[in-house]
């Protein structure tokens, strides 16, 4: 197949201006949202192949950009990240596989050739994060890596479609019920790598490439029983339905819906559909992909039971299994009963990968019904779990301990491509993928981060500038080439006892709407500027099923008690192997006992995010947890009650 065929242009097309992209190329019409493809936003008029519309939907990532701040420093630390990595080191063990010489070095952790889960990082994370990088900054040197390293991956795919860095008999394991690691999960990665440089990228390679990897998984399954499916889909297989609705969204073939269907993890899904909470002693990280293949199977296909599935399990996750910064998993990656975070803190607890695909999964909610609860989780999830997880050399994390007394470790630049490498790589390509949303007439302003975006459909440009969270403010500079008429919805966070808004100096009556959002209905004029107040405060906030521990918090930050660096070297922070507790102990919970003069903490006036104890019998520091980097600390304080 060369080109793009007719049916299908015309479609991209469709959506990209249902979308408000205003694209009419292939390349990057679908640059509109965090994942493989289709995160696709749509309208309430959809077009194509979805039967359901979003009421709100993000703009493309080409009309977002960052401008001058810590997301900004955090994506061009990425940048040279994504450089660094050598195709021929990327592509050695595809090339093994497929029986061809390579004389790369090969990558070690998780991508060595001894690693059963090779080419999960090495072809589809990756190719992810490069589409979504140039999608997200217009890097045209990094697409033309990204799409040599495509053409290399097509030259290693085997004439039956199949593609892998390890040899096809890891699925004769699989089918056998003998040991193996999650072949199908590593499958997903890379048909979901190729889909995101077709759709960010125009790359046809990447989608002739990966509709033979369908091929090859659909043969796979089609002779095996629903209950032989069942029992192999014990081991991990992350978002294949998830991977198969996308190229069903961009091709109307019904065989990708069907095989969606067949991908689906009933064990896990029926509990989910009854509204049971059965995550207890499940694998966190591979199944939340699996509950972002149901909303994109509600999306294509309006069944609400995916839709009921889907919603349950984030309001479950959300409201029982995260911990104070947001993030969930604990139990060997798994999850504990419900309400039982407080009683498993550990070195690996808030898996990055979770708190990636949650906030995948939060998007599609959030477009089928705008609702500032969405965008506050999302908040959380950004400022306490995603700006933390990246070191001043753009290393990444694997966990985000819970544990007093734990400490942040950093994987290498060649030597750790953990599934966080790779889903660290995706976030912070696509860092501008949701901080604006839009329906036919409005604007939602989801996140506070200096930034600029495009609506040419309208003639505007918004232009907001902001510190935060340093400063408890933000500003949006409106520059419209003739006056507009449209709504600013404004996200009215709920740690914020009040927000307030003025427009070019006045002040604004404007009340919280049943969404959450202020509403500013009027027409625009170039240059307007709307100032918006985000006072913040200390709070104390409860960890369901323990009432004798807390977390502190100001405005959306979780503050971590600073521990010290006692016991605590280089090498414990720069490792491979995440936090290794065996070399040096926890350390007891930091108490509190209530101060009935005043709040039990205080914010230091030094110009930073700095804060103290107070009335106290050891007075201790915190600080924001994204902030601690090269100590060890606790997010948790036990109440100690008086004699």
């Amino acid at each position: 197949m060369s080109g793009l065929n007719g049916t299908r242009r015309g479609f991209l097309q469709a959506a990209a201006v249902v979308a408000g992209g205003g694209i009419l190329t292939p390349r990057g019409l679908w640059a509109l949202g965090q994942d493989a493809v289709l995160d696709v936003p749509r309208s309430n008029n959809h077009t194509g192949y979805e039967k359901v519309g979003w009421k709100a939907c993000p703009f493309p990532l080409m009309q977002v950009r960052l401008r001058p701040g810590l997301l900004k420093d955090m994506q061009e630390r990425n940048r040279v990240y994504l450089y660094m990595l050598p195709n021929d080191r990327l592509v050695h063990s595809f090339r093994l596989a497929a029986g061809k010489s390579s004389t790369a070095q090969p990558l070690g952790g998780w991508e060595a050739p001894d690693c059963e889960l090779r080419g999960h990082l090495a072809g589809g994370h990756y190719l992810s994060a490069c589409a979504l990088m140039y999608a997200s900054t217009g890097d045209e040197s990094l697409r033309l890596k990204a799409e040599a390293l495509v053409a290399a991956l097509a030259e290693c795919q085997f004439p039956n479609g199949y593609l892998g860095a390890y040899p096809e008999n890891f699925y004769d394991r699989l089918k056998k019920h003998e040991h193996v690691w999650a072949p199908f999960y590593t499958y997903h990665k890379i048909m979901a790598g190729l889909l995101d440089m077709y759709v960010h990228c125009e790359s046809q390679t990447a989608f002739d490439t990966v509709e033979r990897m369908a091929a090859w998984a659909i043969r796979w399954i089609t002779p095996l029983s629903d209950d032989e499916l069942a029992r192999i889909f014990m081991v991990e297989h992350g978002g294949m339905n998830e991977v198969m609705f996308n190229l069903y969204a961009v091709t109307g073939e019904k065989k990708y819906l069907d095989a969606g269907y067949r991908f689906e993890h009933k064990r896990f899904f029926d509990p989910l559909a009854a509204h049971e909470d059965k995550l207890a002693g499940l694998h966190s990280n591979t199944n939340i992909p699996k509950v972002i293949g149901a909303a994109r199977g509600y999306e294509l296909t309006g069944d609400e039971r995916y839709k009921g599935i889907a919603e349950f399990f984030w309001q479950t996750v959300v409201d029982h299994h995260s911990y104070a910064p947001g993030g969930t998993s604990n139990l060997d990656e798994g999850w504990s009963g419900p309400d039982t975070a407080g009683t498993h803190l550990s070195a690996g607890g808030q898996e990055c990968c979770c708190s990636y695909n949650m906030l995948k999964l939060t998007r599609h909610l959030f477009g089928w019904k705008p609702d500032a609860r969405l965008m506050d989780y999302y908040e959380q999830i950004l400022w306490n779990v995603r700006t933390g997880t990246q070191n001043n050399d753009g290393m990444l994390m694997y966990y985000v301990p819970t544990i007093p007394g734990g400490w942040k470790t950093f994987g290498s630049q060649f030597d750790s491509n953990w599934c966080c490498t790779g889903t660290g790589f995706e976030e912070y390509a696509k860092l501008v993928d949701t901080l604006y949303f839009h329906d036919e007439n409005s604007v939602y302003v989801n996140q506070y981060v200096a930034s600029e975006l495009s609506w040419p459909e309208k003639g505007i440009k918004l232009v907001q500038q902001t510190a935060f969270p340093d400063e408890e403010r933000t500003s949006i500079t409106v520059y419209a080439e003739r006056p507009v008429a449209f709504v600013l919805r404004i996200r009215a966070p709920h740690w914020a006892e009040s927000t307030s808004v003025s427009v070019n100096g006045h002040p604004e009556k404007v009340s919280k709407q049943s969404d959450g959002y202020l509403m500013l209905d009027r027409t625009w004029k170039n240059g307007d500027r709307l100032e918006v107040s985000l006072p913040m405060k200390l709070r104390q906030e409860p960890v369901p099923g323990s009432p004798e521990l807390a977390a502190v918090a100001y405005g959306p930050l979780v503050l971590a008690a600073r521990m010290g660096r006692d016991g605590l070297s280089q090498d414990m922070i720069d490792n491979n192997q995440g936090p290794d507790m065996g070399r040096l102990a926890a350390l007891p919970m930091p108490q509190f006992e209530e101060d009935k003069a005043g709040f039990w903490v205080k914010k230091n006036d030094d110009g930073n995010l700095t804060f103290s104890t107070v009335g106290q019998t050891r007075k201790m520091e915190l600080r924001p947890i994204s902030r601690v980097l090269d100590e060890r600390y606790s997010v948790y304080w036990q109440q100690r009650r008086k004699a």
